[in-house]
């Protein structure tokens, strides 16, 4: 035993206190002044704190401190170790303002879309018979052209279309003012691109507003 113990026990002997007596006064619980007492180091608290209460136990004894420090074990205790925490993932949260901006900007792409689907409808494809669209005869969307071809007067005769190529057809529906509908069938009894039916029949009266569908041979 190092002359720690000894010297706290003979000091407290001496002076007739009991541990009951130091532990009131100091505040220290009885257990930690008789480890002290007995150098059983291994149930004191850190060493932080197990050196003030050798510097308030050796005071209230009336010992000097600084002359009994250098016989206290450096590193007494072991030094209690802290386990990593498992690192975790936070969820990824949005503000309100991140929210309308993701908002605002579907918003415009939808409508781009809406526009775009808006314009390809009104572009005058052409109907097959299985359902199925068709844009003119090589792919392309047949309109009349605009600015050409003969002022139209209202509430002409429809010409006869049928057996007239696709071409003729169309060239003879704009001279009425008329709008056209070209629509492709398999017949097998035709030349391919010649007129073989019409929605208005040769005779009846048609203008402008009125819309002719000639069915084709593809």
């Amino acid at each position: 035993m190092s002359p720690l113990g000894e010297t706290l026990r003979r000091a407290r002997l001496e002076r007739g206190i009991t541990f009951e007596d130091a532990e009131r006064v100091t505040r220290i619980p009885r257990k930690y002044l008789e480890a002290l007492e007995t150098e059983n180091y291994g149930i004191l608290p850190a060493p932080v704190f197990a050196r003030g209460f050798l510097r308030s136990y050796s005071g209230y004894l009336g010992l000097d401190p600084g002359e009994l420090l250098p016989f206290f074990p450096v590193g007494h205790v072991e030094e209690p170790t802290l386990e990593n925490l498992p690192e975790v993932n936070e969820p990824r949260t949005w503000n309100l303002s991140s929210v309308i901006a993701m908002a605002v900007v579907g918003g415009l792409i939808l409508l781009v879309i809406a526009l775009y689907s808006f314009g390809a409808d009104n572009g005058g494809s052409s109907v097959l018979d299985d359902g199925s669209t068709q844009s003119g005869a090589n792919g392309d969307v047949i309109t009349p052209e605009e600015g050409g071809g003969v002022v139209p007067v209202a509430g002409v005769a429809m010409p006869e279309l049928k057996g007239q190529s696709l071409e003729t057809a169309i060239g003879l529906i704009s001279q009425t003012g008329a709008s056209y509908l070209v629509v492709g069938v398999q017949r097998g009894d035709a030349v391919v691109n010649q007129v073989v039916e019409q929605s208005i029949a040769a005779g009846e009266t048609v203008g402008v507003g009125d819309t002719v569908t000639i069915y084709v041979e593809r």
